[in-house]
Protein backbone atom coordinates (compact mmCIF):
# COMPACT_ATOMS: atom_id res chain seq x y z
CA UNK A 1 0.00 0.00 0.00
CA UNK A 2 2.79 2.43 0.90
CA UNK A 3 4.38 1.48 -2.50
CA UNK A 4 1.78 2.63 -4.45
CA UNK A 5 0.74 6.04 -1.97
CA UNK A 6 4.86 6.77 -2.93
CA UNK A 7 4.20 6.36 -7.24
CA UNK A 8 0.77 7.90 -6.59
CA UNK A 9 3.05 10.83 -4.90
CA UNK A 10 5.87 10.96 -7.40
CA UNK A 11 3.35 10.65 -10.42
CA UNK A 12 1.24 14.21 -9.06
CA UNK A 13 4.72 15.19 -8.13
CA UNK A 14 6.24 15.12 -11.92
CA UNK A 15 3.46 16.36 -13.51
CA UNK A 16 1.91 19.00 -11.06
CA UNK A 17 5.27 20.49 -11.06
CA UNK A 18 5.55 23.16 -13.72
CA UNK A 19 1.71 23.99 -13.21
CA UNK A 20 2.95 24.95 -9.57
CA UNK A 21 6.11 26.58 -10.53
CA UNK A 22 4.23 28.74 -13.18
CA UNK A 23 1.52 29.73 -10.75
CA UNK A 24 3.28 30.43 -7.77
CA UNK A 25 5.18 33.12 -9.64
CA UNK A 26 3.35 36.26 -8.73
CA UNK A 27 2.39 38.42 -11.96
CA UNK A 28 4.64 41.32 -12.59
CA UNK A 29 1.66 43.58 -14.52
CA UNK A 30 -1.73 43.56 -15.30
CA UNK A 31 -2.92 40.44 -17.62
CA UNK A 32 -5.91 42.51 -19.22
CA UNK A 33 -3.65 45.06 -20.45
CA UNK A 34 -1.13 42.66 -21.49
CA UNK A 35 -3.79 41.30 -23.58
CA UNK A 36 -4.90 44.09 -25.24
CA UNK A 37 -1.21 44.82 -26.35
CA UNK A 38 -1.29 41.21 -27.22
CA UNK A 39 -4.25 42.07 -29.63
CA UNK A 40 -2.99 45.34 -30.67
CA UNK A 41 0.42 44.44 -31.84
CA UNK A 42 1.58 40.61 -31.04
CA UNK A 43 -1.61 39.01 -32.67
CA UNK A 44 -0.69 39.50 -36.18
CA UNK A 45 2.55 37.21 -35.79
CA UNK A 46 1.59 34.90 -32.66
CA UNK A 47 -1.80 33.00 -31.24
CA UNK A 48 -2.85 32.64 -28.04
CA UNK A 49 -4.11 29.40 -28.66
CA UNK A 50 -2.46 26.36 -27.83
CA UNK A 51 -2.14 24.71 -31.30
CA UNK A 52 -2.03 27.74 -33.66
CA UNK A 53 0.93 28.21 -35.45
CA UNK A 54 1.12 32.00 -37.46
CA UNK A 55 4.15 33.61 -38.41
CA UNK A 56 5.81 32.81 -35.53
CA UNK A 57 4.99 30.12 -32.53
CA UNK A 58 1.97 30.38 -29.94
CA UNK A 59 2.30 32.03 -26.99
CA UNK A 60 -0.08 29.72 -25.01
CA UNK A 61 2.24 27.79 -22.93
CA UNK A 62 5.00 29.91 -23.77
CA UNK A 63 5.81 30.83 -20.06
CA UNK A 64 8.28 28.73 -18.26
CA UNK A 65 8.86 26.71 -21.80
CA UNK A 66 12.41 26.47 -22.92
CA UNK A 67 12.84 29.17 -25.72
CA UNK A 68 12.66 27.70 -29.50
CA UNK A 69 11.15 24.56 -28.61
CA UNK A 70 7.75 24.79 -29.70
CA UNK A 71 7.15 21.77 -31.72
CA UNK A 72 6.78 21.80 -35.89
CA UNK A 73 8.03 25.90 -35.87
CA UNK A 74 11.26 26.41 -37.72
CA UNK A 75 13.34 28.45 -35.06
CA UNK A 76 16.73 30.36 -35.86
CA UNK A 77 19.76 28.22 -34.68
CA UNK A 78 20.53 31.82 -32.25
CA UNK A 79 17.21 30.82 -30.09
CA UNK A 80 17.58 27.41 -29.81
CA UNK A 81 20.49 27.65 -28.39
CA UNK A 82 19.53 30.17 -26.26
CA UNK A 83 17.20 27.85 -24.92
CA UNK A 84 19.22 24.81 -24.94
CA UNK A 85 22.42 26.59 -22.99
CA UNK A 86 20.88 29.64 -21.80
CA UNK A 87 24.02 31.52 -23.71
CA UNK A 88 22.82 34.69 -25.35
CA UNK A 89 24.79 36.92 -27.59
CA UNK A 90 25.74 39.05 -24.54
CA UNK A 91 26.43 36.51 -22.09
CA UNK A 92 27.97 33.19 -22.19
CA UNK A 93 27.97 32.18 -18.78
CA UNK A 94 25.37 29.57 -18.22
CA UNK A 95 25.39 26.41 -20.50
CA UNK A 96 22.05 24.96 -18.97
CA UNK A 97 18.92 24.52 -20.24
CA UNK A 98 16.56 27.60 -19.42
CA UNK A 99 12.62 28.21 -20.04
CA UNK A 100 10.87 31.69 -20.62
CA UNK A 101 10.77 33.56 -17.23
CA UNK A 102 10.01 36.84 -15.72
CA UNK A 103 13.22 38.02 -15.93
CA UNK A 104 14.80 36.76 -19.68
CA UNK A 105 10.99 37.91 -21.31
CA UNK A 106 12.08 41.75 -19.81
CA UNK A 107 14.62 41.86 -21.85
CA UNK A 108 13.51 39.75 -25.02
CA UNK A 109 10.28 42.06 -25.17
CA UNK A 110 12.81 45.15 -25.02
CA UNK A 111 14.46 44.10 -28.23
CA UNK A 112 14.88 40.19 -29.54
CA UNK A 113 17.34 41.36 -31.86
CA UNK A 114 19.16 43.06 -28.81
CA UNK A 115 19.25 39.97 -26.73
CA UNK A 116 19.83 37.00 -29.17
CA UNK A 117 22.00 37.98 -32.61
CA UNK A 118 20.50 35.78 -35.56
CA UNK A 119 16.99 35.27 -34.11
CA UNK A 120 14.36 35.81 -36.85
CA UNK A 121 11.92 37.68 -34.63
CA UNK A 122 12.15 41.02 -36.38
CA UNK A 123 9.72 42.83 -34.00
CA UNK A 124 11.90 46.01 -32.31
CA UNK A 125 9.88 45.63 -28.91
CA UNK A 126 7.69 46.95 -26.00
CA UNK A 127 8.44 50.61 -25.26
CA UNK A 128 8.13 50.44 -21.47
CA UNK A 129 8.28 48.53 -18.60
CA UNK A 130 4.57 48.75 -17.59
CA UNK A 131 3.80 47.90 -21.51
CA UNK A 132 6.56 44.60 -21.22
CA UNK A 133 5.10 44.00 -17.42
CA UNK A 134 1.68 43.34 -18.76
CA UNK A 135 2.30 41.21 -21.76
CA UNK A 136 4.69 39.11 -19.54
CA UNK A 137 1.48 38.41 -17.11
CA UNK A 138 -0.96 38.05 -20.19
CA UNK A 139 1.91 35.26 -20.95
CA UNK A 140 1.15 33.65 -17.17
CA UNK A 141 -1.93 33.42 -17.52
CA UNK A 142 -2.08 31.26 -21.03
CA UNK A 143 -1.42 27.59 -19.67
CA UNK A 144 -3.54 24.80 -18.99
Amino acid sequence: MHKILAIASLSFAVTAAPRIARAAQPLVGDPEAGHKTFQQICSLCHSNQKDTIKIGPPLYGAFGRQPGSYPGFHYSAALVNYGKTGNTSTDNTSGQPITWQVANLQVWEAGARNMIHGTKMSFPGLKTDKLRNDMIAYLQTLHD
